[in-house]
């Protein structure tokens, strides 16, 4: 790289083309020397990407519904409301297992009287051993009954399994419910996950734990792969793989996503990103050619790491002009020159 070193006072570029001002019309006005940094294009290994779209989704989603049958009583959660586990979601109509509950509770008392009796007719030899172990089996059964039942009527509240958002709704009250039936659709929308389709020349090549670059609505970030389908899906012939995004803001389930899987390496020209200058539709660079500052038009290729793919425009051994000032004008000179240090190829 090397540092051309300005003698003159820079001038505005709008001045540098006026007239007037002691100068003739027609007259070409000189422009001054300038200071810039530039570097040597050369060749070398860059990598080469896969690019893999996918879909943002939650890594922890259900299906939320009822352990028991019965009539939808109450809804106390909307789609879009954030719950916390444990949170009440539903609450079914219960009066016919509460029902069910005061029978099993009433045979359970009545065992348990029988239990006594036959306790005390079992000392005076009034009844077998075996017709007192049957009404302690019934004893038993009765208080069975009992405990199941309390779980069905507790079962009748619907709960969130986890820390989470409300995401769909699929019943009103007044509905059926049933273990078959979800009510509810959730998901923990702070665990997101990029779900990718990997041809199978690449999914080989894929461990659990690897990091690849992904890009989210224009947003960089690091997805970690913690699941890989051991299995090709039959209708698009590639491997479910499934990365962890990190716990930002802008991220939302839903969102396209992209996911850049390394594929080797390969000879270019890559010039930093600080020597391109875009307007509209074009990309240009300031070569210095003979101390002088020349714009050339060139083509782009892919970006990472600072540096730009150049595929046409530039040559090796060529000098580009990095950060080139705004006052900077095709045909400017540039004067000395010398090596400058410390900047990064």
């Amino acid at each position: 790289m090397k540092l051309f070193v300005r003698n003159t006072i820079l001038l505005p570029a709008i001045a540098l083309s006026s007239c007037g001002h002691g100068h003739k019309e027609g007259e070409q006005v000189e422009l001054p020397a300038i200071q810039v940094e530039t570097q040597t294009v050369e060749r070398k290994e860059v990598p080469v990407f896969e690019e893999v779209v996918g879909t943002v989704r939650p890594k922890k989603e259900a299906q939320v519904a009822a352990k028991v049958t019965g009539r939808v009583l109450t809804m106390d959660a909307v789609p879009g409301m954030k719950v916390k586990k444990g949170d009440v979601l539903a609450r079914l109509d219960v009066r016919e297992l509460e029902a069910a509950l005061e029978r099993a509770e009433a045979a359970l008392a009545q065992a348990e009287r029988d239990v006594t009796r036959f306790a005390k007719l079992r000392e005076s030899n009034a009844v077998s051993e075996a017709d007192f172990e049957q009404a302690e089996a019934r004893r038993q059964m009765a208080a069975a009954s009992v405990r199941e039942t309390k779980i069905m009527v507790e079962n009748a509240v619907v709960e969130a399994p986890f820390d989470g958002t409300v995401t769909r709704k699929f019943l009103e009250p007044g509905n059926l419910a049933s273990p078959e039936r979800a009510i509810f659709s959730m998901e923990d929308s702070s665990l997101l996950q990029l779900e990718i389709g990997v041809a199978e020349s690449l999914a080989g090549e894929i461990e659990l734990g690897d990091s690849f670059h992904v890009e989210i609505s224009d947003t960089g970030f690091d997805g970690t792969v913690s699941e890989i389908s051991p299995s090709a899906d039959v209708g698009s012939r590639t491997f479910s793989v499934k990365l962890d995004l990190p716990n930002e803001e802008a991220l939302r389930a839903g969102q396209f996503g992209r996911a850049f899987l390394p594929r080797g390496m390969r000879d270019a020209i890559a010039i930093p990103e600080t020597a391109i200058i875009s307007r509209g539709q074009m990309d240009y660079v300031f070569v210095a050619e003979d101390n002088t500052a020349k714009l050339r038009i060139v083509r782009t290729g892919s970006s990472g790491d600072g540096s730009t793919e150049i595929l046409a425009g530039l040559e090796p051994g060529e000098e580009v002009i990095l950060s080139p000032p705004s006052v900077l004008q095709d045909g400017q000179p540039l004067t000395g020159a010398s090596e400058a240090e410390n900047y990064p190829r």
